[in-house]
């Protein structure tokens, strides 16, 4: 969608794709200096969240935090928080201590750890602290890959909003978020489509969120992709597209992994954050659930 004339878009790499920030409702100069917040705000979260980078939180964390408790930045907190709800409500199916399954897999590189990560660990093993710090209880690496990307989002909206632009969007790779007059129309385009219809949502006041898997294959193994169930440590949603509508971005984005991870009986979890999940299959038929099923 192009922007209207009062309005600005720009993007940039970030988080491991390109965000796009469009931002309506002021002069020129307070719309590209409320983008440029924006941005900071995202590339604020990337510094801390990514498990690629030595100095980030989540490296720390994964060096240091067994052998006891780590300073984080009161925004990781905030992530660790936001993923400790969707691993109970999800009984597990969201689980962000699946890095060593990942690591596994050849989809994340080793981090820089002393140990090997218990088998035993899950998220009921990460604590976070009053004094705003956070350890491990058993030898684990996690990865929030599967639920930051959204967070960002919804960082850089607060930051468009605080800067009193009216309308925009903020777009991360596909999950995105929407708000004021802004309306965008996203069509669900899954990797493994055999027909040329593809569904379109309109999306105002609100965010959406996609996650798809590709299949990794190493040797003789089993097929592989980026996405872990929780509880069972298997792969799951390699052949399966899921789009998550939710006024959130980081809700739409970690649910999108419980719906891979749990398929129908997410129902209850997409109900409870008033979320709706528009789910292709491995047979390539689109079904709803959640919030706006019938």
């Amino acid at each position: 969608m192009t922007p209207a004339s009062d309005s600005a878009r720009r993007s940039r790499p970030l988080l491991g794709t390109f965000v796009e920030v469009t931002a309506g409702g002021l002069p020129e100069d307070d719309l590209n200096a409320a983008i440029e917040q924006a941005f900071d705000a995202v590339a604020h979260v990337h510094r801390l969240v990514s498990f690629h980078e030595s100095g980030s939180d989540v490296s720390r964390l994964n060096r240091s935090a067994l052998f006891g408790p780590v300073t984080v930045d009161p925004q990781t907190l905030e992530v660790l928080d936001w993923s400790r709800r969707f691993a109970e409500a999800s009984e597990g199916g969201f689980d962000i201590t699946v890095a060593a399954e990942l690591v596994e897999w050849g989809l994340l590189p080793r981090p820089d750890s002393r140990y090997r990560p218990d088998g035993r660990g899950s998220w009921r093993d990460v604590e976070s602290l009053p004094n705003g710090t956070v350890r491990f209880h058993r030898p684990l690496w996690i990865d929030l890959g599967g639920i930051a990307k959204g967070y960002a989002v919804d960082c850089a909206v607060e930051r468009l909003r605080a800067s009193r632009v009216t309308r925009g969007c903020v777009n991360a790779g596909g999950d995105l978020r929407v708000f004021g007059s802004e309306v965008r129309r996203v069509p669900l385009d899954p990797r493994h489509r055999r027909d040329r219809r593809v569904p379109v949502l309109v999306i105002a006041n609100a965010s959406v969120a996609s996650s798809g898997g590709h299949v990794v294959r190493q040797g003789r193994r089993r097929a592989v992709g980026p996405h872990v169930h929780g509880t069972e440590r298997r792969p799951v949603g390699a052949r399966t597209f899921v789009s998550v509508v939710a006024e959130h971005c980081v809700v739409a984005d970690a649910l999108t992994k419980v719906v891979l991870a749990l398929g129908p009986r997410s129902e209850a979890v997409l109900r409870r954050y008033r979320a709706t999940a528009h789910v292709r299959d491995g047979h390539h038929e689109w079904r709803t659930l959640g919030a706006a099923a019938q």
